[in-house]
């Protein structure tokens, strides 16, 4: 059984133009201007997004890979019920599930896979894609287009099921502590006492390391494509060659910051907001934020929102952890 279900619009659906002019309206008037990450991620910027995490120098991806290729047996073993259901939260292209897939169909287990993704084309994809690797196996995928808490409620309801649940990469890590904090409170209220919740977490590092990773030609592609966006979606008049973007570690966030640096004093027209905002020369505009973790602050992150840390999964370096979660009792 392979299928695309497009759930109800929640917290976490595509924004409508207002929500967009709204947050680009209350970022640009900020003292320090600020935009979330989030605003990139049309499917263009997505796209880009893709292509580096395929960068050897962008180590999150490289160094999850590798935690699941070589941990793929301890993730089958948190398995102790017959059947249960494989759900990935921001799915994307499920290029690392497929690892999973691929080693828990070998291993002749009985398991449902429902991948969630805001995107449409990205769930449909993924599903169809599927179905033409898998077409005369028990493999059975239910792909949810739409907020990741609808999909998990929809799934959930049957609780004679176990669930493991996946949120690879570092979009927990790229939001802040007032963020973080209601999207794992969420997440803890949807799960049940023998669900167990598999999610990354880059560790921090040599800050030069951080700096190679975040400054490279393909960030500043993704970084500039946020102004196309504002053109495209709010009459904006954005010049992508008057800035510049650098990714920098941040000693006191504890975060990679990425900026996006206007080369001249210029003025910029929103026609949606029907406002100017001026730009001083080598004004800096903050565009992302990606935070780096010790062990400590990880695990003290998991308790104060009710989980307890079962098991932590790392690459060979160190560099990077899966962990795994369940709900404290």
């Amino acid at each position: 059984m392979f299928e695309t279900k497009i759930l109800k619009p929640g917290q976490g659906s595509h924004a409508t133009r207002e929500q967009l002019a709204s947050t680009v309206d209350e970022g640009l008037t900020l003292k320090k201007k600020c935009l979330p990450s989030w605003l990139i991620f049309d499917n263009t910027g997505s796209e880009i997004f893709k292509k580096i995490t395929e960068l050897a120098e962008y180590l999150p991806a490289a160094c999850e890979f590798e935690i699941i290729r070589n941990h793929k047996d301890d993730i089958a073993k948190l398995i102790n019920i017959d059947t249960f259901n494989l759900i990935e939260l921001g799915s994307g292209d499920g290029c690392k599930t497929r690892i999973l897939i691929e080693h828990f169909l070998n291993k002749k287990l009985n398991f449902h896979y429902f991948p969630i993704d805001i995107s449409n084309g990205a769930v449909t994809n993924l599903v169809r894609s599927l179905e033409n690797d898998h077409p005369d196996t028990s493999l059975k995928v239910t792909g949810l287009a739409g907020d990741y808490f609808e999909g998990l409620k929809a799934i959930t309801q049957d609780d004679s099921k176990q669930n493991l649940v996946l949120f690879l990469g570092v979009t927990l890590n790229n939001m802040n502590s007032e963020s973080a904090k209601s999207f794992l409170t969420s997440l803890r209220e949807s799960l049940g006492p023998k669900d167990y919740l598999l999610t990354g977490f880059d560790l921090m590092k040599n800050p030069k390391l951080l700096y190679s990773a975040y400054n490279n030609v393909l960030f500043e592609e993704f970084n500039l494509h946020l102004l196309d966006r504002l053109n495209q979606e709010l009459g904006a008049n954005f010049n992508k060659k008057y800035f510049v973007q650098q990714g920098q570690y941040n000693p006191i966030t504890r975060a990679v910051e990425s900026y996006l640096y206007s080369t001249r004093d210029q003025t910029v027209h929103i026609k949606a907001l029907n406002k100017d905002f001026h730009y001083r020369a080598w004004e800096a505009m903050q565009t992302e934020q990606s935070f780096k973790f010790t062990l400590d602050e990880m695990e003290s992150l998991a308790a104060e929102n009710g989980f307890e840390v079962v098991e932590h999964l790392f690459d060979s370096r160190k560099y990077f952890v899966d962990s795994v979660w369940r709900v404290a009792h």
